[in-house]
């Protein structure tokens, strides 16, 4: 009721310009949801960069860096070059990810984002961006599921502003089967509505080398995501037979204890050769993200 109350004032606020955005010379593009993690952000605007790539449009990225130890603005990537004494902890998971990809010209990761939206000289994708109203943007991008139709408001459901805020959105990208007429109440009249779905790729290891597994060979699934029920749902749909799981937290940052315990529990669960990849987990620890699959 009160976190309500409070986004409907903030909200009217930005609209009827009471409180001034800061607007970029390059074109802003925010890709967010209305719910608290695990809609597919990251991927989805990985899939945006990668269009815009295609189309020979240079394109850079900006996001607070989630759970990041480093303070202030951090500049990740200049001129597609990773900047030396970057590190996943130091700027946030996602947003080494990102860099990693080669899609970007800069990445910066700050808190609160606006204090770096000059700094770019592109197109820019706000990773996260839908409520960080302060910066102007030029086309807001927001991905939506069922849950948030049913959902409620913090701190009794998952939802950071009530489902009519929609309206503020320029495309809606559904991630799952829901009948677009369950959505098209909350849009304003010009808004696209798009269904996009999370396709699995070729799984490999920490380093980065192809796994040709045997899918009749048992596995465990692993994952510190927001939703890792939707991860499991992907794994089983593309025929993995999977003997065991182990979701962590969000973000979580894992341990050479976690490590053990991962091969552990895969013996116990007798999945495929999991101690094969002991060493090379053990060696690893340092990241705080990972996707492999023990076979």
């Amino acid at each position: 009721m009160i976190l309500g109350i409070f986004t409907k004032i903030r909200n009217t606020l930005y609209d009827i310009g009471f409180i001034p955005q800061i607007d970029s010379p390059y074109p802003i593009i925010s890709i967010g949801n209305i719910s608290v993690g695990g809609t597919g952000k990251t991927p989805s605007t990985i899939m945006i960069a990668t269009l815009l790539r295609e189309h020979g449009i240079d394109v850079s990225l900006l996001s607070s860096g989630y759970k990041r130890t480093g303070k202030g603005e951090i500049i990740v990537l200049k001129n597609n070059n990773l900047l030396s004494d970057i590190s996943p902890q130091l700027v946030g998971d996602e947003v080494f990810l990102h860099a990693k990809t080669g899609l970007y010209k800069t990445v910066i990761s700050n808190q609160p984002k606006y204090n770096s939206i000059l700094s770019f000289s592109s197109t820019v994708l706000i990773d996260d961006g839908f409520q960080h109203r302060k910066i102007h943007r030029d086309l807001d991008i927001v991905l939506v599921n069922r849950n948030d139709l049913e959902d409620r408001l913090l701190p009794f459901g998952r939802l950071r502003e009530p489902i009519h805020s929609l309206n503020r959105a320029d495309i809606i990208l559904c991630t799952d089967d829901t009948p677009e007429i369950l959505i098209r109440p909350f849009m304003k009249q010009q808004a696209l509505f798009a269904r996009i779905a999370f396709i699995m790729g070729q799984p490999y290891t920490i380093n980065g080398s192809s796994i040709h597994h045997n899918k009749q060979d048992g596995v465990m699934a692993i994952s510190g995501i927001a939703n890792p029920n939707r991860f499991l749902e992907t794994l089983m749909n593309n025929g993995f037979l999977i003997q065991y799981h182990h979701w962590y937290e969000d973000h979580v940052r894992f341990t050479e204890s976690d490590v053990i315990n991962m091969c552990t529990e895969a013996v116990m669960h007798s999945c495929k050769r999991s101690e094969e990849h002991t060493s090379e987990l053990q060696s690893r620890v340092d990241i705080s993200y990972a996707v492999f699959c023990l076979k």
